[in-house]
């Protein structure tokens, strides 16, 4: 564990600035191109030009190693009402528009594309492993810090893309400590100079059995270094988005637990501010999420209606921050 008196200092640090902020005005455009999206994917992403979903399964067979699967990123412009896709190498996990390019996140790499050319210019690679990924280590998000990319890269734990050099530059491990147990992280946002990692546990144990890190890891960008790992999260924990004051976890089922930042400088996992399980749907959100000061912005694995079949599928969902109290 890298916590210590170090952190002591941090919980007087400058409030967080969220990247991913937006006016009011701005929200309700966002929350329309949202709700008039044709189908939902795996996340769904915003920036000042479109909302983004992407598509594809990490697995459709036993096959080892895995291989990719060419799949499509959707996009829909805030500004006017159209929706366009470019297809991709491999399933879409994230996405993000630096500087003019539009870097997206697949399971086996980084792909930079010119969308308003419909090209793409590059791929790169998202690790130091020079050849396949093994089970669960494939990269899962990733967050803008300056011109680098933070990625969740599942059990390989963190990577830093520079945008600049086009290479990774360091690759940080989480919960080293409690190996041959390992864990994967599944997400990751920005605030100011910190990255916030959600882990859940890849190994088992037995029912008596300390199970492996599943909880938040803080890693100070500006050092490089992870510190602090707060173990305690149930099973499940998919994602994490963060705005200037707290962090949203989501998990594989229900509920939505909502966390202070501040509290989460400390020494152990604090308990949520809020817990949240009952959603205007029946279902339950699912992907990597967005938010801005006024929605949570999500994929929403809904229950059939009459008439519909017998499968939950997905639908993009607006859901208002105020009235589930995570605002």
């Amino acid at each position: 564990m890298k916590s210590g008196s170090f952190l002591l200092t941090l919980l007087f640090f400058i409030p967080f600035i969220h990247l991913k902020a937006q006016a009011a005005p701005q929200s309700e455009k966002v929350k329309e191109r949202v709700q008039s999206l044709s189908a939902c994917g795996n996340f769904i992403r915003f920036d000042n030009e479109n909302v983004y979903t992407g598509f594809g399964p990490y697995r459709t067979g036993p096959e080892t190693p895995r291989m990719p699967k060419a799949s499509i990123l959707k996009y829909s412009s805030i500004d006017q009402n159209s929706e366009d896709q470019v297809s991709t190498l491999d399933s879409v996990v994230d996405v993000l528009k630096v500087k003019g390019s539009t870097y997206i996140l697949t399971y086996s790499g980084i792909e930079e594309w010119d969308l308003s050319k419909k090209q793409r210019m590059a791929s790169y690679t998202t690790s130091e492993i020079n050849g396949p990924f093994d089970d669960e280590e494939h990269p899962r998000a990733f967050a803008l810090y300056k011109d680098q990319l933070v990625i969740a890269h599942g059990r390989l734990g963190l990577t830093i893309f520079d945008l600049n050099t086009k290479k990774i530059i360091r690759t940080l491990k989480v919960a080293e400590e409690q190996k041959p147990l390992e864990s994967v992280v599944n997400g990751v946002s920005v605030s100011g100079k910190y990255a916030f990692a959600v882990l859940d546990n890849y190994s088992l144990v037995g029912p008596k059995e300390k199970p492996a890190f599943r909880g938040v890891a803080i890693i100070d960008l500006e050092l490089g270094t992870i510190i602090s790992e707060l173990d305690g999260l149930p099973p499940g924990a998919d994602s994490l988005v963060t705005d200037e004051s707290s962090a949203i976890v989501s998990f594989y089922g229900v509920p939505l637990w909502k966390f202070s930042l501040k509290s989460l400088m400390a020494q152990k996992l604090p308990k949520p501010m809020r817990r949240v399980w009952k959603f205007p749907l029946e279902g339950h959100p699912t992907g990597k999420p967005s938010m801005d000061d006024k929605y949570y912005y999500t994929c929403f694995l809904k229950a059939p209606g009459p008439g519909e079949g017998a499968y939950f599928k997905k639908v993009p969902t607006v859901l208002d921050r105020r009235t589930l109290m995570l605002d």
